[in-house]
């Protein structure tokens, strides 16, 4: 599985559940949005999204590559998955955050999992957790980040996808 969407309440689920079993951990130090270029926002915002209509010049070029540090940043150090990251669209989740969170997940009574997937998901398709458990190992297996993306626009979902671009292999 590299490719899950998630509804707002899953994706809020998912959330308190990790944070339950302290595989999700607040974090300080979290860089700041880099400033769109001063009259040229919305050609800034089609680069961010790497649509290919926009002439990349060195400015444009900077401010893509400040976006791409400031989603890709963790902790040298990570506790597990970054709390802010699943709260707000746009994060890279890194695959040492990932394989710091699982090996606390296997390192939980699975009484303590079962009560939280069903404290948490008890209006939501507990599948939803599972299927997210699976992304989290394909991103361990692989090395590759999970991008946490926005909402898309055929439905309120937040998509969580295993990244396979080149760009993105040391975040």
């Amino acid at each position: 599985m590299n490719h899950l969407p998630l509804t707002m309440p899953q994706v809020g689920a998912v959330a308190l559940t990790m944070l339950d079993l302290g595989m999700l951990h607040p974090v300080e130090g979290v860089p700041a949005e880099p400033a769109l270029p001063q009259g040229r926002e919305t050609e800034a915002l089609q680069a961010q999204l790497g649509m290919p209509t926009v002439h990349l010049d060195d400015e444009l070029r900077d401010f893509v590559r400040a976006h791409n540090r400031r989603i890709a940043w963790h902790p040298e150090s990570p506790a597990g998955i970054c709390a802010h990251k699943p709260a707000s669209p746009g994060w890279l989740i890194s695959s040492t955050e990932i394989r710091v969170a699982l090996s606390v997940l296997h390192s939980a009574s699975s009484q303590s999992v079962r009560a939280s997937v069903g404290r948490h998901f008890a209006d939501e398709d507990p599948e939803a957790w599972e299927d997210w458990v699976k992304l989290m190992r394909g991103s361990a297996d692989s090395g590759l980040p999970v991008l946490f993306g926005p909402a898309d626009h055929e439905g309120p979902w937040a998509i969580a996808e295993i990244l396979l671009e080149e760009d993105f292999r040391t975040a």
